[in-house]
Order: C-alpha cells, then structure tokens, then sequence
C-alpha cells in the first residue's frame, strides 16, 4: 500500500472517530436496540391485569362445567334460574367484572352471551371460547354411546400425524450426509440480511463523505498531488474501517447491556432445580437433539464464515464505490439522495431473491443473481448452506472484485473533474464529459 493511500485512510478514518456524533451513535444504539427487542416483554409486564371475575349462569346446566380459572379470567357459576335482569343491576356490586348467560348450545350464534360494561380482553374471550368449544366437541363424542375412548384415542392420532423426508446430500466422492433445507434457510438468510442491513447503513457515508469534500477547498491541494484513484480508494477503505470499528462497539456494548440487563431477570429457581433433574432430563426428546445435531454437521460452517467476510467486505465495497460515484457527480443533498435510491434498487432486489432462493437454491434466478456483483454478495450467501460448486463461487468473486475496481477508477475520474466544478447543473452528458475530460 502506497503511503499516500496509507495516509487518506488514516485521515479518512482518524476525522470521522474523533466526531461526538459517532462517539454518542455508538454508544446509544446498541442501548436503543436493546430497549426495542425489551420492549414486547416491558409492555407485556406493564400491560398484565388481575383475571377478569366472571359470573356464570348456565340455564342448560350442561357447559358451565368446561370452565376452568386461568390467567385471564376466573368463574362464579350461579343458579341456572338466577334472575338476569336482577343480576345486569347488581353484578359489579357483587365484586364481579362481567357476567356469562348461556342459553344453548355454544355452536350457535347468540347462545352464549357476555356482559359488561367496559370491554373485556380479548384473550378472556379468546380462552372462554376454547374451553367452550372442547365441551362442545366432547358433546358430539358423546353422541356415539359407548366409544368415547376410541374417539379420543382417534383424534389424538389424527392431529399428531405427520410426514418426513429425510433429504440426502450425495458428495462427489459418493459419500452422503443428511441435509436440511430449514436449517441452511436460516443460516443462509442471517447472514444475508447482515450484509444487507451493513450496506444500506453504511453505503451512503461514502456519498456523504464525497460530496462534503466538493466544499472543501483543501481538496484541491490532494488532487494536484495524489492519483484520484487513490484518493477515491482511500476514502472507501476509511470510512469502511469506521463502519467496522462502529460495529465492533455496538457488538461488544450490547453483550455488556445482554449481560447486565440479564441479572435483573433472574430465572426461577424452582424452574432451574427442575431442569437439572435426571427424571425430566430423561423426558426430553434425545431423537430431536441428534437430529438438529445431524443437520448442523451436514452445513459447511468454516465456509459459510470465510465468505461471509469476502462478501460482506466486498459487498459494501462495491455500493460504496456506486454511492462514490453519486457524490463525485452531484454537490446537492437532495440530488444526491435521489440518486442514491437508484443505486439502492438491485439490493432491495436481492432480498426478494433471496426469499425464492431459499426455496430453490439452484434455480437459473438464483445463479445469475449469485454471479451478477451487485446482488451476488446477499445471493451467494443464501444458497451457500446449500452447497454451491466452487467454480461458481470463484466466478462471483473475481466478477465482484473487478466491478468494484472499475467503479472505484470510475468514480476517481468524474471525481477529478467534478470535485472543481460549483454550481454547476449536472447533467449525464455532463457526466460523460468529465469522465472522457480526466486523465
């Protein structure tokens, strides 16, 4: 590395750091994150009320039975001749929140009535009618005298059928190993949506970066004294290392946030003596476990990693240099942001690729996407834990590496033109003109 490059990336990088706007981003966002994934557990906290007391006058006398207490709601059964219109007067009196007419079968429209005067949860309804509905059915078992057992033995058979596949991976050596299509869409979509998520927060601070150099009159100085290549190398690669260096924070912040926030929720210890006794040990499905352990094996993980860095790398690389060029072009925010959605197109693309190529990883869709550089780095990465021919991989990578080069050398060029023009209205002939003008 050059030492004038060595110097625009220490330069690039040593500004942006020193900011109070990074030092306060990186700190509050991985505090925000944690708030916001805390955030369905404090409004479930905060938002539990005490069950809702129901009152039950079940004129049948044959479904108040099916009504059990639970979290959300408790039963008083009354008389089945209790007086309704007594009862609409006095039931909040009585300490009761609502009250239940059952007049029929639970099947039919209007049989079961609630009453109160605010509204009730809807998980105290949601439960009732489960309950209701489990008698309901048991009715209807009833009907066939004398086989009750055999209906129960029947439905329970019924509902917990199921169907497996065991797909096999045939390696080219003849050897087979058991594969999971569920297990490597996971791993294939994280790592997706990681590269995903770091190009679209961090791509636009290369264009950001460009464009507030267009004002800067030192600049002038380091175009008449480095290659704009270099130049335009340089200021990719520092704002990519703060990028990096931002992350790094936030991932060792919010493992010291997980850890501390996790000593307030401390599990109960009645829950933990349980686990850790052999009886229940003994319960738990050891099949399951080997089988995830067996699809886990069947997933190249060291490969998955190592590309994961070159495609992560290489991924913001390439729409860096996209949002370079937008900066080296336009000199107005707003010109540059509207420009900036154009470049963000094939990467909202590649995630709906991505979703069909988790179904159909060797689909010509997902090939082409997984070789074209500007979706190649979500693609491949989806259809990775799918086994890929290193042929294809390799072909994607040198296709990645060289658009990435050319658009930097791209970008170096109207930028060496375009870095001294203000005020100027930019035009793509304009654009076009720079770039034959720069030498």
């Amino acid at each position: 590395m050059s030492s004038k490059l060595s110097l625009i990336i220490n330069r690039e990088y040593s500004t942006r750091v020193r900011k109070k706007s990074f030092i306060v981003m990186s700190l509050l966002m991985p505090i925000g994150m944690i708030l916001l994934m805390a955030l369905p557990t404090l409004i479930a906290m905060l938002g539990q009320t005490e069950s809702t007391k129901i009152a039950v006058v079940d004129r049948t006398g044959r479904y108040a039975q099916a009504l059990r207490d639970n979290n959300s709601a408790t039963f008083s059964f009354l008389p089945p001749d209790t007086d309704e219109e007594g009862l609409r007067g006095s039931y909040e009196a009585s300490g009761y929140d609502a009250y239940m007419m059952i007049l029929g079968s639970p099947a039919k429209r209007d049989s079961v009535r609630l009453y109160s005067s605010s509204t009730v949860p809807m998980e105290t309804v949601s439960d009732t009618e489960d309950a209701l509905r489990e008698e309901v059915r048991r009715e209807i078992m009833n009907g066939y005298a004398g086989h009750t057992s055999e209906l129960d033995s029947l439905f329970a058979s019924v509902n917990e059928a199921e169907s497996k596949i065991t797909t096999i991976n045939i390696s080219d050596d003849g050897s087979e190993s058991e594969d999971s299509a569920a297990i490597g869409a996971v791993v294939g979509i994280i790592t997706a949506m990681l590269i995903y998520m770091f190009v679209l927060t961090t791509g636009s601070m290369v264009m950001q970066g460009v464009m507030e150099e267009k004002t800067n009159r030192i600049v002038e100085v380091l175009v008449s004294s480095v290659r704009p290549f270099d130049l335009m190398m340089g200021k990719i690669i520092g704002i990519a290392l703060v990028a990096l260096t931002q992350m790094a924070i936030w991932i060792v912040v919010g493992i010291g946030l997980t850890a501390v926030a996790s000593s307030f929720l401390v599990p109960n210890p009645d829950a933990v003596e349980a686990l850790a006794d052999p009886s229940v040990a003994a319960n738990i499905d050891q099949g399951v476990v080997v089988e995830v352990l067996q699809k886990l094996e069947s997933i190249n993980f060291a490969q998955i990693i190592t590309l994961f860095v070159v495609y992560f790398l290489f991924g913001y690389l390439i729409y860096a240099s996209l949002f370079a060029i937008c900066g080296a072009a336009m000199d107005q925010p707003q010109d540059g942001s509207q420009l900036s959605l154009i470049v963000m197109i094939p990467l909202f693309a590649a995630v709906y690729i991505a979703i069909h190529t988790m179904q159909d990883p060797a689909s010509g869709l997902s090939f082409w996407a997984s070789i074209i550089p500007f979706t190649s780095p979500i693609i491949m990465m989806a259809r990775l834990p799918f086994g890929v021919p290193a042929w294809e991989i390799a072909l994607s990578l040198v296709v990645l590496v060289g658009t990435f080069v050319l658009f930097t050398w791209i970008a170096a060029r109207i930028y060496r033109v375009g870095i001294l023009m203000y005020g100027k209205k930019v035009t793509f002939g304009e654009i076009v003109k720079w770039f034959k003008q720069a030498e």
